[in-house]
């Protein structure tokens, strides 16, 4: 639900901006805190799954615990994402 509004909506806690088919790793842009371990909904226009956010890098490639509001993270999903495509807690 919306904290800002509580108009029933969920707010997004990032948004992928890369997808890299191959080694099957998105780069999110945090608009929340996203931990290792944490589930989250990918969502978009022909995307719609959950997953736990797992082996989290920031972009020195560093293996990191959390990020933050601004960061830029990647991480492997179990399946294809596309830029623009929202994420959110189930």
């Amino acid at each position: 639900m919306c904290e800002t509004c509580g108009c029933g909506e969920a707010q997004p806690i990032g948004e992928v901006t890369h997808y890299y088919g191959k080694p099957m790793v998105a780069v999110i842009r945090a608009d929340g805190v996203i931990k290792n371990g944490d589930s989250v909904r990918i969502k978009g226009g022909t995307t719609d799954f959950t997953m736990t956010v797992q082996g989290m890098r920031n972009e020195q490639e560093q293996e990191i615990e959390s990020a933050h509001s601004g960061e830029l993270i990647a991480f492997r999903t179990p399946e294809i994402v596309r830029p623009g495509d929202k994420l959110y807690r189930p």
